[in-house]
C-alpha cells in the first residue's frame, strides 16, 4: 500500500521544480477552488479552507516528527480529532459459496474529515520507516519507499536521481581536474 493521501498532503505546498529560477508557484491553499483541484476533491467550501490548512499543518508536522524520530503524539491526537466526524457502518455480505465478507461503508460529513480519515488509515497500514525525504539537497518532497531493499534515495529517478548523480560527477571532475593542474 502506498499512502497517497498522506503524501499528497505532506507535499502539497512543496515546490515541484527546485533549482529553476524563483520559487513562485501558486499556493494550493490560497483558495477553495485551488485546494480542491490540488487534492482532487469535487468541491471545497470557503468555510472548510481553515480546517484544511490545519490538517495540512498537522500532516507536515507529523511527517517531520516521524522522519526525525521525535514524538508525534500531539499530531496524532489532532489528526484523530479531524477524522472523528467520519462514521463507518458495517454490512455483512454472503458470497456465492456461502463465504461471509464484512464491508465498511464510510460516511464523511466534510472533505476534511474524509482526508483525515484516509491519512489515519494509511498511517496505520504503512511501515513508517519507509517514509523518507528526497536526498537531493534542492528537493524537499516526501515519498514512500516501496523497493524490496528499502534503499530508495530520491522521490523520483527523474529529475532528482539523475541530477544528483550529475552534480556529484561534476564535483568530482572539478576536483580531479584541479589536482591535475598542480
Amino acid at each position: 500500500m502506498t499512502p497517497d493521501t498522506l503524501l499528497r498532503l505532506a507535499n502539497l505546498t512543496v515546490p515541484r521544480k527546485p533549482d529553476r529560477g524563483p520559487t513562485i508557484h501558486p499556493d494550493p491553499l490560497a483558495s477553495p477552488a485551488a485546494a480542491a483541484h490540488a487534492l482532487a476533491l469535487p468541491r471545497l467550501g470557503a468555510a472548510q479552507l481553515g480546517a484544511l490548512r490545519e490538517l495540512h499543518k498537522t500532516i507536515v508536522q507529523l511527517v517531520d516528527g516521524l522522519l526525525s524520530g521525535r514524538s508525534v503524539a500531539r499530531q496524532a491526537a489532532r489528526l484523530t480529532k479531524l477524522a472523528q466526524p467520519s462514521v463507518a457502518t458495517i454490512r455483512l455480505d454472503v458470497g456465492e459459496t456461502r463465504t461471509l465478507r464484512a464491508r465498511l461503508k464510510w460516511s464523511d460529513p466534510t472533505p476534511i474529515a474524509m482526508l483525515a480519515r484516509r491519512v489515519a488509515l494509511e498511517l496505520a497500514e504503512i511501515d513508517a520507516t519507509r517514509l523518507k525525504r528526497c536526498e537531493r539537497p534542492a528537493c524537499d518532497l516526501v515519498f514512500y519507499d516501496t523497493t524490496r531493499s528499502g534503499t530508495r534515495r530520491w522521490h523520483a529517478e527523474s529529475p532528482c536521481g539523475s541530477r544528483e548523480r550529475q552534480r556529484r560527477y561534476r564535483a568530482a571532475s572539478r576536483t580531479g581536474s584541479s589536482s591535475e593542474t598542480h
